[in-house]
């Protein structure tokens, strides 16, 4: 996939923007049900976001008692959205 590509599909939808603005505030990793309560999203659209932000390296998944969602922090287009997140004021701080 091209980075044109890449952008698109990780920046497609306003709920894939929530889910990642989510993700960049918390330190831990995320529940469905704890990034449903912070995005307000349905969770069958959180789940379909997540399979589209895994599929392009921008979330990493792992399975505990339940499955828990993180931001790949070593991903270059996570750091510069990150950042750009902060300067634009869309998050008081990202988490590194």
């Amino acid at each position: 996939m091209n980075p044109v590509e890449t952008v698109e599909v990780g920046l497609g939808s306003i709920g894939k923007v929530k889910i990642l603005k989510a993700l960049t505030e918390e330190p831990r990793m995320l529940t469905i049900y704890a990034l449903q309560k912070k995005t307000h999203l349905k969770r069958e659209d959180i789940k379909r976001n997540l399979r589209d932000l895994k599929s392009i390296g921008w979330v990493n998944e792992s399975r505990l008692a339940n499955s828990v969602y993180s931001l790949n922090r070593d991903n270059e287009y996570i750091q510069h959205l990150a950042t750009f997140f902060l300067n634009v004021g869309y998050i008081e701080e990202h988490v590194y």
